[in-house]
């Protein structure tokens, strides 16, 4: 069976994140972008960054005093200020309270965005990362968060606009750990879909051999990475600076990892790129095979799609 596989690499822009119609709008643009002239009949992939919905928590309807702080942690003591009666009734004492203010409008936002989406391109969608509570859905609670944590969240949409599974992120970065999310479980990391399992683990997650080991052992056939690394792709690496951060990447990362695996086969690493207040990120977004590239983002910075058709046993 033919499967084409997507990665969509955005640079960070402040425009689509300001209000519900325009991010709507733009995941909706890169998705039609990222499926444009693929066969109709042939299943897609398609996989945006982690930290692609992110803007939404400090963007979406905010005052400019909060879009323009010099920091994150600025914006965010802002955001409390302007809403801390709303704050106080959520009853969350915690530094992820600032998560809870916001989970409701930006969750469900975010799921009907790439909802909207896969169905209007048939497509699967990994949809890069957002921060936020756990969020369920009942008759009588509506949308509302499971449980106190945050996570670096990921979601799964399936062709028909289904939402194949929540998967947290499980090893945190420094950025990660100083923002109060928490580590998500070690399963599930895998989604079952027509096209056989999927592994999902996103940025650090793919470079942990026990993450995919899991992977492999539970029968993917697909490793999608979703990254947003807050490092400059030629500068020096962050773990030795005799070494650049890009060499470093397309060395250890998932042509590495899936090498002599008994059942993953390809890896799927969509890249943000651009300026989140204090924080720039830039990277090559990649589709991998064991050993080496198929195809890479000709630069680490600005908007690209990658895009590969991969044969794949219909047994899967």
């Amino acid at each position: 069976m033919r499967v084409h596989l997507v990665a969509v690499q955005t640079e960070l822009h402040i425009a689509p994140y300001t209000n519900s119609e325009a991010f709507m709008g733009y995941v909706l643009e890169l998705s039609q972008a990222a499926v444009q002239g693929l066969p109709s009949e042939e299943p897609r992939i398609v996989a945006f960054p982690e930290a692609f919905a992110l803007p939404l928590l400090f963007w979406l309807d905010t005052s400019r005093a909060i879009r323009e702080a010099r920091t994150s942690t600025l914006a965010a003591l802002q955001l409390m200020r302007e809403h801390w009666r709303s704050a106080l009734r959520l009853r969350v004492i915690s530094p992820a309270a600032l998560y809870h203010l916001r989970a409701e409008k930006i969750w469900a936002l975010y799921e009907r965005a790439f909802q909207n989406a896969a169905q209007a391109t048939r497509a699967y969608l990994f949809a890069g990362s957002i921060f936020s509570p756990l969020m369920g859905w009942e008759p009588v609670r509506g949308l509302h968060a499971l449980g106190k944590a945050a996570y670096n969240l990921s979601l799964v949409v399936s062709p028909q606009g289904a939402v194949l599974g929540r998967i947290p992120k499980v090893n945190l970065t420094t950025h990660e750990r100083m923002a109060f999310l928490s580590s998500g479980p070690l399963k599930p990391l895998c989604i079952q879909t027509r096209l056989g399992k999927i592994a999902n683990l996103i940025c650090l997650d793919a470079l942990h051999d026990e993450l995919i080991e899991l992977a492999d052992a539970a029968g993917a056939w697909l490793v999608v990475q979703p990254s947003a690394n807050a490092a400059r792709w030629e500068g020096p690496w962050t773990g030795d600076a005799r070494q650049r951060e890009g060499d470093v990447w397309l060395r250890e990362g998932l042509a590495k990892k899936l090498y002599n695996r008994e059942n993953l086969r390809f890896g799927l690493n969509p890249m943000l790129n651009g300026q989140f207040y204090e924080l720039h990120f830039e990277g090559r977004s990649g589709i991998y095979q064991a050993g080496q590239p198929l195809a890479l983002a000709d630069r680490p910075v600005g908007d690209a799609v990658v895009r590969v058709a991969v044969d794949i046993p219909v047994s899967v």
